[in-house]
């Protein structure tokens, strides 16, 4: 990928003759003779910087003015033709390089600017559009807001196409690998403040009851990620040490919120320390969230995450979400995905930051937890959601903000852990980091670096976990176990099943545990392949159980728990649909059970029983001769999302009743 040229700053001068054209020129509906339908359209060109003059002269009347300098360089020879977005705002004139272009077409949301003669490759050109109107939301998430209170964006449209959705207040190249840097000189009456990106160059006080906030944005960025907050704020700063240097941090509240404010964000100085320390420096000039009055979620717009108003309080409830938004500094805003194809490499780190939160500022059984409440609700609900089961990548793009990308791209991730081991896994990301920051990326260009830096062979990693939809399902069919001399050899005969996908795993590493009577373990990494497979492990001790992914750390078709079991009592094995129960005089025992979510095989059963499709359960330990418990399996007849749809067997008559079969 090419470097992005550092752009030079238009000046404060500019901004006010600007300024002045736009008094100057009555604003009118443009329209001229129309730009050619085919060649030097958006690919032809890259902006180097935007100056975006937004004024919001009443938020009452839910309308903007804008003025937008935008510095093209041109990527063909014979450049002729420049095309930028812009949505439901109407352009009154666009200049060229301080020169009135009349040769311009603004249909739907593209604006066709024609120039008057071809430019030659590595020109830089000075486009300068004004334009004016009531700005337009997505009606499910993302776009340009104004009550009469506030006016913010949120950077991404997760119904329209394309998602990228600065183009809701400015005219832009609106997709994921256009990077610029920016300036914001934002227009607002005098009791208001407005957030940007970037550092806070001056607050111009215009003497008429407005001021203009000048922000700048040295460090180049896609649309989705560039932002303007506007409220009565009160603005609470702070600095913090980095692996880098000082960092500024602003946080901009509504007023008499402080309190609660300092609370909700005292855990931004852990996110930074060990985000840092798992992916390395934070690159960017400052830190800040802008509370928004926004119901539906956060926006990570770099270096200035909106955030809605309900996160404010004395409790940190919000901390996956917090966390979740400042990760993407590195995942998203540093490097980005190259297409909505890509957003797993955006959207399922993200998440899979919140649990990497979770292990590192409280332990690693917070981790688990996270990951496998995560995991239970991928197997139940995501396909459902979705409409169902697709791979991360490739996901069609009305779903490109769904639970796939998200929360089954989290769930494969930390499979990747996994399959790579912390060491390689978290220094291979400080490579990635190093080497694409400010670009784009493809998940095949992701693989390849993988593969590169690791020396590992991923191929078959990506083709089951990656470009294949659904789950392979790993189960112990059997053992047999061989005394020989001073070891024994157990002979494992493994299955794998498939769950909402046609094609088997290959080498796919999942760890086996024996034990002994006494607890024992042996553990063994085993790489299973296609539906059957056979594995020879030998062990100082006669095993008395086998365990196939006691440590959960393949994220298959179960879910599973395992409890060490003292006292007499209720124990609930969480994800699992299992209480255990009773155990009065018994000694310890060690109990897990795995919730297959996978119909059992059929053989043997008679041809009229009628075998949920969906799950069915084992139960596994080692248990002393005395022990006598019982346990309760869940079962709902209401076939429902709740459940995930989870239960199908049509209900038992009135005189008959569900059995269940061991």
């Amino acid at each position: 990928m090419l470097v992005k040229r550092r752009s030079r700053k238009f000046s404060r001068g500019f901004l006010f003759l600007i300024f002045a054209v736009l008094v100057s020129c009555p604003l009118q509906s443009f329209t001229g003779r129309p730009a050619p339908a085919t060649g030097n359209g958006i690919d032809s060109i890259d902006i180097l910087h935007y100056n975006i003059n937004l004024v919001l002269p009443d938020l009452a009347k839910r309308s903007i003015i804008g003025i937008t300098d935008i510095q093209v360089y041109t990527l063909q020879d014979s450049a002729l033709n420049i095309q930028l977005m812009l949505e439901h705002l109407i352009v009154d004139s666009v200049w060229i390089n301080e020169e009135r272009d009349k040769n311009i077409l603004q249909t739907g949301n593209i604006l066709n600017i024609r120039l008057e003669e071809p430019q030659d490759k590595g020109t830089t050109i000075l486009v300068t559009v004004f334009y004016h109107g009531i700005p337009v939301h997505d009606p499910h998430w993302g776009g340009f807001y104004i009550n009469p209170h506030a006016a913010w964006n949120m950077g991404v449209g997760m119904t329209v196409i394309p998602h990228p959705y600065g183009r809701t207040w400015y005219p832009c190249v609106d997709n994921f690998t256009d990077k610029a840097s920016y300036d914001y000189f934002i227009t607002i009456p005098d009791t208001l403040s407005a957030a940007c990106p970037g550092t806070l160059e001056d607050i111009f006080h215009n003497h008429d009851g407005t001021n203009t906030w000048h922000w700048s944005l040295s460090d180049p960025i896609p649309t989705y990620l560039s932002s303007v907050a506007v409220s009565k704020y009160t603005i609470l700063k702070d600095s913090l040490q980095g692996i880098s240097g000082i960092i500024p941090v602003n946080y901009f509240v509504p007023e008499g919120k402080l309190s609660e404010a300092k609370s909700t964000f005292s855990h931004v100085p852990d996110y930074l320390r060990i985000f840092e320390s798992l992916f390395g420096p934070y690159r960017w000039e400052k830190i800040g969230y802008a509370t928004v009055p926004f119901q539906k979620g956060a926006m990570e717009h770099a270096t200035c995450i909106s955030v809605p108003e309900y996160v404010l309080s004395d409790t940190h409830d919000f901390n996956d979400l917090l966390s979740h938004e400042f990760s993407h500094s590195w995942f998203g805003n540093l490097v980005t995905c190259k297409t909505a194809q890509d957003m797993w490499l955006n959207e399922g780190w993200a998440v899979y930051c919140e649990a990497l939160y979770r292990e590192f500022s409280n332990d690693r059984a917070d981790y688990d937890r996270f990951i496998q409440n995560n995991h239970r609700r991928v197997l139940e609900y995501t396909h459902i959601i979705d409409g169902g089961y697709y791979p991360v990548y490739g996901i069609p793009e009305d779903i490109t903000y769904g639970s796939t990308v998200y929360n089954k791209g989290a769930d494969i991730i930390h499979t990747l852990r996994h399959f790579l081991g912390d060491k390689v896994f978290f220094s291979t990301l400080k490579k990635y980091f190093r080497q694409y920051a400010f670009q784009n990326i493809s998940t095949r260009e992701f693989e390849s670096f993988l593969t590169n830096t690791t020396h590992v062979n991923l191929e078959d990693f990506f083709n089951t976990w990656i470009y294949a939809p659904g789950f392979p399902h790993f189960s112990l069919d059997s053992s047999l176990i061989i005394r020989d001399r001073d070891d024994y050899v157990t002979v494992l005969f493994l299955k794998q099943r498939l769950k909402g996908r046609k094609d088997y795993s290959y080498n796919t590493p999942v760890n086996v545990t024996l034990l002994d009577g006494t607890w024992k373990t042996h553990n063994e990494k085993v790489n299973i392949s296609g539906p059957v497979q056979k594995k020879t492990l030998i062990s100082s001790f006669r095993p008395v159980a086998v365990m196939i992914n006691l440590d959960r750390s393949v994220s298959d078709a179960t879910t599973s728990a395992y409890k060490v079991v003292k006292h007499a009592g209720s124990y609930t094995f969480d994800n699992c649909f299992f209480k255990l129960g009773g155990g009065a005089g018994t000694d310890s025992a060690f109990f897990r059970v795995v919730h297959h979510w996978i119909g059992p095989e059929h053989s043997g059963y008679p041809a009229k029983m009628t075998l949920s499709q969906n799950r069915y359960w084992s139960i596994e330990g080692v248990l002393p001769d005395s022990s006598d418990w019982q346990g309760s399996f869940y079962y709902n007849f209401s076939r429902s999302m709740k459940n995930g749809y989870l239960d199908t067997l049509p209900p038992p008559p009135s005189n008959d009743k569900i059995t269940l079969l061991y």
